[in-house]
């Protein structure tokens, strides 16, 4: 079970993720986002471990790298999908999801010839 402190932590994630008032980064890892507040760092990531379950993870770090509190829940466990879901918000807001569908469907309910033409080759490129 996720601590008080962390359900409000994550609501409040949530909900200025979704006001568009943070700006999630992206880290080396190939799913974990970073998200600088103040002297702090946080992190989310989210894998998929040695038994095939599902993992999410939120870490808590200060200002000199130490981590200092963090959870780990996995798919089985009552909160999962709640911390899931501050990890697919973040991940929507650093790739900027809702802006490219709005450009893709500005774009298709125009009256203009969209697309290009591609050099025979090049598609493999992109």
């Amino acid at each position: 079970m996720l601590s008080e402190k962390f359900k409000l932590l994550i609501e409040k994630l949530i909900n200025k993720t979704n006001k568009r008032e943070i700006i999630w980064s992206k880290t080396h890892r190939d799913d974990e986002y970073m998200l600088k507040v103040g002297k702090s760092t946080i992190l989310i990531d989210c894998w998929i471990d040695d038994n095939f379950q599902s993992i999410v993870e939120l870490a808590i770090y200060n200002n000199n790298g130490d981590k200092i509190d963090g959870i780990v829940i996995n798919e089985q466990q009552v909160d999962y999908p709640f911390l899931l879901g501050l990890h697919a918000i973040a991940k929507q807001a650093y790739y900027n999801v809702d802006e490219t569908f709005k450009s893709i469907f500005d774009e298709l309910d125009s009256n203009k010839v969209i697309g290009e033409n591609r050099i025979q080759g090049l598609d493999d490129l992109i």
